[in-house]
């Protein structure tokens, strides 16, 4: 498929934007609703709708080539609870609508390629759901709990350099929210954040069962509970200063529902396992290069992580980049990005798979992207991903995409 079939659909959704190089420096596209968003925001309720529209295309590898034209239409609001009182309570939702076809096995890739229409997640048609309900109690600056139906995409999202739930940096899930087989995209449970002198800790307590599509409230906890403790810390390099991770995660989920996660599907059929507990170990860290201004900078970031792989179906992953706010003069708001990544799954998908004469091997894939700010309001951006695919007879997969996003 040529270039130019490629750009159509990019170019048509772009076409009632570009006057917004000469627009003022309004934060949304529909400005302030009269008043009534200033209103709403002095009583405690932020609304943010959001529209992403991607086009990407699969130019080489495995397979014959393939287009995708796909989106995702939000809405995310906070309800604050001063107005009545409740000023330390917060409730959080987020209403996610998926459109179009998704690049669905295209290369033979493992790791989706497109993290914004993965979740809440379809091959072709549409898919709506709630991927946030939870209350916020916060009692001082840096500790909270958090409670209810979570959006894990989204909580990583601010990550330092990486993150961005697939719609302001790195498309490739590896990067946008890593893949740890022992924590589904959307959860039902409770976060709590500590900061104390030195250290911040985040422990979590969930149930292991995916609850896309669902409100978490069906049968919770009916496979069992997943811990997680998380200490972090600052470390000075010179006159910078970086942010360091260790998380511990235990699950006692049982074994025959392990590949029920909902973020990968191995390329095979995988016998049950009889274990009924896991665990996970990472470690993660990203540190400034170059510190733009007090909100802007770009640095390294990076993760390395293992687990017990059976039942986990992933027994070692690795993620390095280096990305952040543009280094191009005056376009501190643009986001840019290189990073590789590596998978191994587990030795039971590895035996299963040699079995049926489907030979494996660790995935690794590299991406850049570059996302460019037109103004506050409405982006145009561009990503490349190179993936050394799972399945060993596969050829190198190539895929090129385009994604623009506007703000209402």
């Amino acid at each position: 498929m040529g270039i130019k079939k490629l750009l159509i659909p990019f170019a048509f959704c772009l076409c009632g934007f570009l006057y917004a190089q000469t627009e003022s420096n309004s934060k949304y596209l529909t400005g302030n609703w009269n008043g009534t968003r200033d209103s709403l925001e002095a009583n405690g309720i932020i609304l943010n709708p959001r529209l992403t529209v991607f086009s990407h295309n699969f130019v080489a590898g495995t397979g014959s080539s393939d287009y995708a034209f796909n989106g995702k239409a939000q809405l995310d609001g906070k309800f604050n609870g001063k107005i009545l009182g409740l000023s330390r309570w917060t409730l959080v939702t987020k209403f996610e609508y998926n459109f179009g076809n998704a690049l669905d096995g295209s290369g033979n890739v493992l790791i989706p390629k497109n993290t914004a229409v993965t979740f809440p997640g379809f091959t072709t048609g549409e898919r709506f759901d709630i991927s946030s309900v939870y209350f916020i109690y916060g009692w001082k600056p840096g500790n909270q709990v958090l409670f209810g139906k979570i959006n894990m995409v989204d909580l990583v999202a601010g990550t330092a350099y990486s993150g961005g739930s697939g719609l302001d940096a790195f498309w490739n899930l590896a990067f946008a929210a890593p893949v740890s087989g022992i924590t589904p995209p959307y959860i039902f449970g409770a976060i709590s954040n500590i900061t104390g002198e030195k250290l911040k800790w985040t422990f979590m307590v969930y149930d292991p069962a995916s609850v896309a599509g669902k409100t978490g409230l069906e049968s919770p906890f009916s496979e069992g509970v997943t811990l997680s403790v998380s200490p972090s810390w600052k470390v000075n390099i010179g006159n910078s200063k970086g942010s360091h991770a260790v998380r511990l995660a235990y699950s006692t989920q049982d074994g025959t529902n392990l590949y029920n996660l909902g973020d990968i599907n191995p390329p095979v059929d995988v016998p049950l396992s009889d274990k009924d507990n896991r665990f996970y170990v990472s470690y993660s860290f990203n540190h400034p290069l170059m510190t733009i201004d007090k909100k802007h900078s770009w640095g390294l970031f990076g993760q390395f992580a293992i687990s017990d792989g059976n039942p986990n179906p992933i027994d070692f992953s690795f993620q390095l980049g280096v990305g952040g706010n543009s280094f191009i003069k005056n376009r501190t708001q643009d986001k840019w990005g290189v990073a590789v990544y590596e998978y191994s799954l587990s030795s039971i998908v590895d035996d299963s798979a040699e079995q049926l004469g489907i030979p494996l091997r660790d995935e690794i894939g590299i991406e850049t992207f570059y996302q460019y700010w037109l103004n506050n309001w409405v982006s145009i951006g561009a990503d490349v991903q190179i993936v050394k695919p799972i399945l060993k007879n596969s050829d190198t997969a190539v895929f090129i995409g385009f994604r623009s996003s506007v703000k209402f």
